[in-house]
């Protein structure tokens, strides 16, 4: 069927579906699916429209925004919008789309895990090529094929979504900052305890090479160095603030030994602990 939308060119072709009640009661459903060539006058604003969104850039680029979120779309990426919230898509240079309408019993719940209760998920899929060829090949159905069968179409959202659901970063991964941030704190909880790598990357549940590399794009340092840097700031903290010796500093704060202690808290700034203790008495006295 041709297209009379503003921006959309005479090449373009859309294709509407009425879900059996079968389908509705079993399948994901297609309401609409179309092959889109636009120009830079393409946009698309709605305040609901009652299915789920799959938009796929062939060529060109362009953008959605959910809410206040508004991801850029470019070659290859895919965008999958909750249309049953206020949602805006489109070009300011012109593209080539192929897009699908489609809702089902499961869709909300696919859409959460998906996204992990954001608004719109915007990826470059992991296998772009698979997911152009799902939506093609339900474009054909309608648009060459004229015989729109309702399980295959099932068949091919499915696997558009669970291409998306198992290479969708899990929860950790979308939060790097609260992995981190929990980690610090962890860090410094257990300072006094002997913390390996190993360990810390057990406790966010991550290998320790992936823990390492992502701490330290987070922070800037190194698992070791932020919790050298956070024994060292706790011992600071006593020697000022306490009576604590030397030997129960060196415990608390998690050295190994009094010499090593010593010999790191002087690498780091440049005096022994004891000296470091004595300047405010010798600064009260002069």
């Amino acid at each position: 069927m041709n297209v009379h939308e503003t921006g959309v060119l005479d090449a373009s072709n859309i294709n509407f579906h009425n879900p059996s009640e079968l389908a509705q009661r079993l399948y994901f459903f297609p309401l609409c699916t179309g092959h889109y060539y636009c120009t830079e006058r393409y946009l698309v604003q709605r305040q609901q429209y009652d299915s789920y969104l799959f938009l796929y850039v062939k060529r060109g680029s362009g953008f959605a925004t959910v809410g206040h979120k508004r991801v850029k779309l470019a070659q290859g990426s895919l965008a999958l919008v909750d249309c049953y919230a206020p949602h805006t898509y489109g070009t300011g240079t012109g593209w080539e789309i192929l897009w699908l309408h489609y809702d089902g019993v499961l869709a909300k719940e696919y859409f959460r895990l998906i996204s992990q209760g954001k608004n719109a998920v915007c990826c470059t899929s992991a296998n772009p090529y698979g997911t152009q060829q799902h939506l093609e090949k339900i474009y054909r159905m309608y648009h060459e094929e004229n015989k729109a069968s309702e399980p295959l179409i099932n068949q091919h959202i499915v696997g558009m979504l669970t291409e998306l659901l198992t290479h969708a970063p899990t929860s950790r991964e979308m939060d790097a900052e609260n992995i981190c941030s929990s980690l610090c704190a962890y860090i410094t909880e257990h300072m006094d305890q002997p913390l390996s790598l190993e360990q810390m990357a057990r406790q966010a549940s991550l290998s320790p090479y992936y823990f390492s590399r992502l701490f330290k794009e987070e922070t800037g340092y190194t698992p070791h160095q932020y919790l050298v840097m956070v024994r060292i700031n706790a011992a600071k903290y006593y020697l000022k603030s306490t009576n604590l010796s030397i030997k129960q500093i060196t415990q608390r704060c998690g050295f190994s030994s009094q010499s090593n202690f010593c010999a790191v808290f002087r690498r780091f700034t440049g005096e022994t602990p004891g000296v470091y203790r004595d300047d405010d008495s010798e600064a009260l006295s002069t």
